[in-house]
């Protein structure tokens, strides 16, 4: 066979080119959505309200198409569910970046039956639907903590979902998503038995497949640890290829459970699953295993289950833990291996830096959920260090502590606007009056391997030192978006919820004291001066809704959670 000069020149250039690797979304992104890009390379855009809609808000930034990185300059609740339509995906969401956190009241990007949207990157957001009776909202909330419906890549990493009225998280009609590092809690309402995680329907347009879902607890949740399934026709034969590995499961109330295709007899999908140390934590008497009896009957079903434990069997793991019922405690450990295959090795997915089970649990108190942690998310994951299960209904709000961010918390200065603070771009050598968030002069330095931006490594090391509470010398991360506001016991609310008058009992500290109410958009609407152990106010005026109280004396501030009634 005879080689023309140009063949031969071109197999040089490939031997002595090397090819740019795939580099993942951030430092620490796995599984199937770590290819995701998001926003890189597009221009920044500052979300500067807490309203629903309009011009500087959360929504409006969503609205827009095209990359782009849409971070935070305030802090506090916003009262809507956040919607990204169809088509208007390549974005990072950088919740990082508020200087206190933000809410949102539910997250979507969903289609019935085609794509919705995809490429997109979702970092340190919580998002809470609330009881609608006690927080009303004049804007749309819907049901789900977050709902992804027929979404191409993304990936969702440190974030808290809770109160949800359906689904803490419903997947449907995706692929390639990742969700890790996230917090599914508390479900409200007569829901909350199947409050967890729901993965289901598939179409032609939009097909269900490629899953990774590691390092994330379900806490307080009545079901659905995931739920495994399909109700759409499309789904009979098909492949899904799945990464359950390294979740906690605190409390459970039922095991993960798996139905195949439902309302199609004789059919079924081909689940191709990894499920590598995962960790359920039962609290004594919890009556079933830890994976439904029937994943293991499909044939096609092929498998690979590792180092999974229930912490009432340690003798026990994985294939022993599977069961049908609620009597397992009599009936352990299963000998049933039914008809799926049963892999040797690790279906070769993309990797997982897997956490060994017995460590998860002090992995999760330290790492899992939105940065910087408020006052729910630190309840939930203090019970995770103290190992200790709280003895309270799981569908009901018992605390009162969903809505407690305060808006008026500052930002660090951006003068050229381009994501990153000014006393960062000094120290790494950028200039803070030119927009040079796409450069790729640091990532190098700052993350070791080239293709970051400036701005994504910027991002990235925030991130970090809001998990560890520490910044690495190339990343130079110094400043603190903790305040010195307790939430403090010792302010009495009564009655709580009000409606005509409350009286407020201050806590022990010197005077001068200062009385400050916050809306639920973060407004400051009164403040005056306490000269009495005991203050009342007047509310008939105030429309019904969360309310943050403040107390401030010196520069402590203390807090409490305050409901209008109807």
């Amino acid at each position: 066979m005879q080689y023309s000069k140009f063949n031969i020149l071109f197999v040089i250039l490939l031997m002595v080119v090397p090819s740019r690797a795939q580099i993942p979304a951030f430092p620490g992104a796995e599984g199937f959505g770590a290819a995701t890009t998001g926003g890189r390379g597009g221009r920044v855009i500052y979300v500067t309200n807490l309203n629903p809609d309009g011009p500087g808000s959360l929504q409006a930034a969503l609205n827009e198409t095209g990359k782009r990185y849409i971070l935070f300059n305030v802090s506090g609740v916003i009262p809507a569910t956040m919607e990204v339509l169809p088509g208007h995906g390549d974005f990072t969401l950088a919740g990082q970046t508020s200087p206190g956190g933000v809410i949102v009241r539910g997250f979507q990007s969903y289609a019935e039956e085609n794509p919705s949207s995809g490429n997109f990157i979702v970092r340190h957001i919580r998002s809470r639907i609330g009881d609608l009776n006690v927080y009303p909202s004049s804007s749309w909330v819907g049901a789900d903590g977050l709902t992804l419906g027929g979404v191409h890549k993304a990936i969702i990493d440190h974030c808290s979902f809770a109160h949800a009225s359906d689904e803490a998280v419903d997947i449907s009609r995706s692929s390639s998503l990742t969700i890790q590092n996230s917090l599914l809690a508390e479900t409200l309402g007569g829901h909350s038995d199947l409050g967890g995680m729901l993965i289901n329907y598939s179409s032609s347009n939009s097909r269900l497949d490629s899953l990774s879902i590691h390092h994330n607890t379900w806490h307080r949740i009545g079901g659905r640890m995931p739920e495994i399934s399909c109700e759409t026709q499309y789904c009979g034969g098909q492949t899904i290829k799945l990464e359950i590995s390294n979740n906690l499961f605190w409390d459970p109330q039922i095991e993960m459970w798996y139905e195949g295709v439902t309302g199609q007899p004789g059919a079924s999908f081909n689940l191709h699953m990894n499920a590598v140390n995962n960790l359920s934590f039962a609290r004594p008497g919890f009556g079933n295993g830890m994976f439904h009896i029937d994943m293991l009957y499909p044939q096609n079903n092929s498998l690979f289950f590792q180092g999974n434990q229930l912490n009432l069997y340690p003798d026990y793991s994985d294939y022993d833990l599977f069961y049908c019922c609620n009597d397992f405690p009599d009936n352990n450990p299963n000998h049933q291996t039914g008809a799926a295959q049963i892999r040797n090795e690790r279906w070769p997915y993309p990797s997982i830096g897997y956490t060994a089970a017995e460590d998860l649990t002090q992995y999760m108190a330290a790492h899992v959920g939105a940065f910087p942690r408020d006052a729910m998310d630190l309840r939930l994951t203090s019970s995770l260090g103290n190992e200790t299960i709280d003895p309270s209904t799981i569908n009901e709000d018992h605390y009162g502590d969903a809505f407690t961010i305060v808006a008026e918390i500052a930002g660090t200065i951006d003068s050229d606007n381009d994501g990153m603070p000014d006393y960062w771009e000094s120290r790494k050598g950028l200039n803070p009056n030119a927009a040079d968030h796409n450069g790729n002069d640091l990532s190098v330095e700052v993350t070791g391997v080239q293709g970051y931006t400036n701005l994504e490594c910027y991002l990235n090391c925030l991130s970090d030192y809001l998990v560890s509470g520490e910044s690495s010398s190339p990343c130079a991360v110094a400043v603190s978006t903790k305040t010195d506001e307790k939430k403090s016991n010792n302010i009495q609310i009564f009655p709580n919820p009000g409606y005509e008058s409350i009286w407020i009992q201050m806590p022990e500290i010197s005077s001068p004291i200062v009385l400050s109410l916050i809306d639920n958009m973060g407004r400051r609407i009164l403040t005056r001066q306490c000269t009495s152990e005991v203050e009342q106010l007047e509310v008939s005026h105030l429309l019904p809704g969360f309310y943050t109280i403040l107390i401030t004396n010196n520069n402590t501030t203390y807090s409490q959670c305050w409901v209008k009634a109807r």
